[in-house]
């Protein structure tokens, strides 16, 4: 895909006089990851995942959701998406074709225990901890039909919004007791942020 070039803007003989710019990202020093790092480090995951591979991500990052489906389908797994908005994102998504799946690679959740744990992909939500979502519920043991297991990789493709180090924390806390193989972020890069850093925006004001 081609990266947007604003070079232009600087080259206008008006200049813009007014830039509006979010600046979550901005306190993050670190160089950003590449997609390219992304799905390399992911198709490994999936690849060498012995056990049932759990992803949490945004239910918003549609295009890491249909790249997840897509690697899973190659590999002959199945994909069962968990969580209310990630049902509805990925349903939205298909009608619009911008996520395309082969018939029988989505199943539902309930039908999990029919397949090999190795055969397996959960693409879930709460991801950032929330008190509802299904990483949540399968840590406090209320999620019906996912119960965690030692052999379990859990992966947590997201970044942490500030404001919610302790809930991501707890959730770290619960899988470390559960999981023996639980990566995120500060282990290897699994998430591009949709976020510019501090050096995206010294770039963008330039």
């Amino acid at each position: 895909k081609p990266i947007l070039d604003y070079s232009p803007l600087a080259k206008l003989k008006k200049r813009p006089t007014i830039l509006m710019l979010e600046s979550l990202g901005a306190i993050d020093i670190r160089p950003s990851a590449t997609q390219e790092q992304l799905h390399h480090n992911l198709e490994k995951i999936i690849t060498g995942s012995k056990g049932r591979l759990i992803i949490g991500t945004f239910a918003s990052q549609i295009e890491r959701v249909g790249w997840i489906i897509q690697a899973a389908e190659r590999f002959g797994k199945k994909v069962a998406l968990n969580g209310y908005s990630m049902k509805t994102n990925f349903e939205i998504a298909r009608k619009l074709g911008y996520i395309k799946a082969k018939k029988g690679t989505i199943i539902k959740i309930n039908q999990i225990d029919d397949y090999p744990d190795n055969k397996l992909v959960i693409l879930a939500t709460g991801a950032q901890g929330e008190g509802n979502a299904v990483l949540s519920r399968i840590i406090s043991g209320t999620h019906r039909n996912l119960k965690l297991k030692k052999s379990d990789t859990v992966v947590l493709s997201s970044s942490i919004i500030p404001g919610n180090e302790a809930t991501i924390q707890k959730l770290k806390d619960g899988l470390y007791r559960q999981c023996d193989n639980v990566i995120h972020g500060e282990l290897m890069d699994i998430h591009v942020s949709g976020h510019g850093n501090r050096d995206d925006i010294l770039h963008m004001v330039k």
